[in-house]
């Protein structure tokens, strides 16, 4: 199961992790001991929205911010699902659906060395994985490159552009050329599935503005 580490819930006995969803994008799952519900986020105004069939009245509006919050900055990894959290707190699997299951994951970035120096770099004091850091230092590279200056003024896509920019950095980090097509679109979704709204927003409001600058 492709999932974050459990945390701890600080107003009630619990815990909450995030986790990939079959659909895409991942969702929060909450386990108290008599309750477990999974929400997904809308990424446009950072709201939880319950997912699957889950019973979501046992959690109040302030425990799922809480849990959002909690869950804010942790990376996915290949981990075993949670059957017991203590000996009070079981979870019965079955409750929901639509788990990402390690056979229906065709490509694993998690154990790639992409992936493993993406979080290394980006990593923050409090052991977080930082947006931030990766936007600034995605957007220097932006900034010195001839490449995506040529990309910018031939108006080029900017999804495009930014996967020109993941590619390269991860390459850079990685000390390794090889990454497939796949492989990058797999290593995008899963960094921007693991935000709470557009992983790539400062770099491509860089690139936008950019554009518009050439434009005039």
């Amino acid at each position: 199961m492709i999932r974050t580490e459990a945390v701890e819930l600080i107003s009630t006995e619990g815990v909450v992790f995030k986790q990939k969803l079959t659909d895409g994008g991942s969702g929060i799952t909450i386990i108290t001991p008599t309750h477990r519900a999974v929400y997904t986020v809308n990424k446009r105004d950072g709201t939880c929205v319950p997912y699957g069939h889950t019973d979501t009245e046992e959690f109040s509006d302030d425990l799922v911010t809480e849990a959002l919050e909690l869950t804010k900055g942790l990376t996915f990894r290949r981990l075993a699902k949670i059957i017991k959290v203590n000996p009070d707190i079981k979870c019965e699997e079955g409750l929901i659906e639509n788990e990402v299951e390690d056979e229906k994951v065709d490509i694993d970035i998690m154990t790639s060395v992409e992936y493993k120096e993406f979080i290394a770099q980006y990593t923050d004091k409090n052991d977080n994985f930082s947006y931030q850091l990766m936007n600034k230092d995605l957007i220097q590279f932006a900034a010195r490159s001839s490449i995506v200056s040529k990309m910018i003024s031939e108006k080029e896509d900017t999804d495009n552009i930014v996967r020109y920019i993941v590619k390269s950095r991860a390459s850079d980090l990685s000390r390794n050329n090889g990454m497939s097509e796949d492989m990058l679109n797999a290593f995008i979704e899963t960094f921007d599935s693991m935000s709470t709204r557009s992983a790539y927003k400062e770099l491509k409001t860089y690139l936008r503005g950019k554009m518009s600058r050439k434009a005039k």
